[in-house]
């Protein structure tokens, strides 16, 4: 699909003239590259928030008729109490989620616009962002979990179970090494405002390039290999920061797994 701004920006405004036009409707938030369309591309979805007035989101959770184009949604899913996915024929993404004017406190959100507002979302919504900057990693947690995901995957893939041990290795051990990173060295000068609060995982080849085609190689690796290859990583990224007790639980872990 040929990615232009203007559709996805007429997208957008069709959005908003439906929902004021809606009677149960107070407001609508896009987030994202849909509120910071100096990321938006062919691959962008449509991320946003619709509020309702109280008693009467459900309704339309149920019915999305309100949505621009309709008849040509192809998939539409619920994915939690709130929030739904939906796709149109031409591979068009929507990520939202519908809430009651007064449950949006209950939200996280970092970069957002406000489209239609009839219930203060402006301030709502800059106090929702400023409570949803997330936890700074701390490197002793950091690090013990890393360690232990990488034990347990590995155990669990000589076991047999190569499915939970990925899940161990290449997710959750990543997740970790990834609060490593960001404790231990510095993004690509200028490229800090890519960072999501939210999520990890979110743009961490622009801030990190060369790191993040070493963790993707890491992966293509069968687990063990792959998990040998993110303690390397790991040991390098923290350096100096490493002191006796962490490497003697280096030590513990490659003497169990057999790997010295």
């Amino acid at each position: 699909m040929t990615f232009s701004i203007d559709k996805f920006l007429s997208y957008q405004q069709q959005m908003r003239e439906n929902l004021d036009a809606h009677p149960d409707v107070v407001g609508l938030v896009f987030l994202g590259s849909a509120a910071d369309i100096s990321r938006a591309d062919e691959w962008s979805d449509h991320d946003f928030f619709v509020i309702s007035k109280d008693g009467l989101a459900e309704g339309l959770r149920q019915n999305l008729q309100w949505l621009p184009n309709f008849d040509q949604v192809a998939l539409a899913v619920r994915e939690t109490d709130h929030g739904l996915k939906v796709i149109y024929e031409d591979g068009l993404v929507l990520e939202f989620a519908v809430f009651q004017d007064s449950e949006l406190e209950i939200a996280a959100a970092n970069a957002f616009a406000v489209a239609l507002d009839k219930c203060n979302l402006q301030e709502r919504m800059s106090a929702i962002a400023a409570k949803s900057v997330g936890k700074a990693p701390v490197l002793k947690q950091e690090f013990e979990l890393f360690l232990c995901q990488l034990l347990i995957g590995v155990g669990r893939a000589r076991r047999g179970e190569q499915l939970i041990a990925a899940q161990h290795v290449r997710s959750w051990a990543i997740n970790n090494l990834l609060g490593l990173v960001r404790l231990n060295l510095a993004p690509v000068a200028g490229s800090e405002p890519k960072q999501d609060n939210l999520n990890r995982y979110r743009r961490f080849e622009q801030q990190y390039p060369q790191l993040g085609e070493r963790l993707e190689l890491a992966q293509q690796k069968p687990i063990e290999a792959c998990a040998r290859e993110l303690l390397h990583i790991a040991i390098e990224v923290c350096g100096d920061s490493l002191g006796q007790r962490e490497l003697h639980q280096i030590f513990v872990i490659r003497e169990r797994l057999g790997w010295i």
